[in-house]
């Protein structure tokens, strides 16, 4: 749920900017730059508990409206997926502002410019459709560089409701397991090998999706 919900929070603030930044230039551009650098220096860790807090602070003040723990884990869920997309969209657009700032002024670009075609069409045309490999392979390597930082993030207690099922929340009660006699291990070990295998199966897909969408490798296969 982290990874595909903060993902698709992410996508819209990346590609629209990123886009606009690099095709239109000039104050949008400067502007857009500011943003994302000023996003970007602010520390997500710091940021990220500051809200899990304000929200916990907000429930415990609330308590009518959210009646039982479900909800209360629900909302905090979802708080962690909206911060989180909020503070990891700046690197998918400044990626994205550099390839557009040279998609902008290949010959095709150029002509269907002098054809007489608007911005819009352009950019949905041209631009958009030779940006969608790059999309999908930051899609992809975000959710899996999310997934790894709930279970960071959870570790530390600034994460998703201890009461929610998730691979942080395991490795912390794995923890205290290792304190045992005999030592119980094999709770760390399983999270160990899950997140593993999901990282290392995204990141091949990944690899997939860039053989398969970018133009540039077509062409040469052609």
């Amino acid at each position: 749920i982290i990874g595909t919900l903060t993902t698709l929070i992410i996508m819209p603030f990346a590609v629209v900017l990123g886009m606009s930044a690099g095709y239109f230039g000039g104050k949008i551009d400067d502007a857009i730059q500011y943003l994302y650098t000023t996003v970007s220096s602010v520390p997500d860790v710091l940021l990220i508990a500051a809200a899990i807090l304000s929200i916990d602070v907000y429930i415990s003040n609330h308590p009518d409206f959210f009646p039982n723990t479900v909800m209360r884990a629900d909302i905090r869920l979802f708080a962690l997926c909206c911060i989180l997309g909020i503070t990891s969209w700046t690197n998918l657009c400044r990626l994205l502002r550099g390839e557009t700032l040279k998609l902008r002024e290949l010959d095709y670009v150029q002509a269907s410019r002098a054809l007489g075609s608007n911005s819009m069409q352009i950019i949905f045309r041209h631009i958009l459709p030779n940006l969608m490999h790059l999309i999908l392979i930051a899609m992809v390597m975000d959710f899996s560089g999310l997934v790894l930082a709930e279970a960071v993030l959870t570790y530390v207690g600034v994460g998703v409701d201890p009461t929610t099922i998730s691979w942080g929340n395991m490795i912390n009660a794995a923890r205290l397991e290792l304190a045992r006699d005999p030592v119980v291990w094999w709770p760390l070990f399983s999270a160990f090998i899950f997140m593993f295998v999901l990282v290392v199966s995204a990141n091949i897909f990944a690899d997939i999706i860039r053989d398969a969408l970018d133009p540039r490798i077509q062409v040469s296969k052609i």
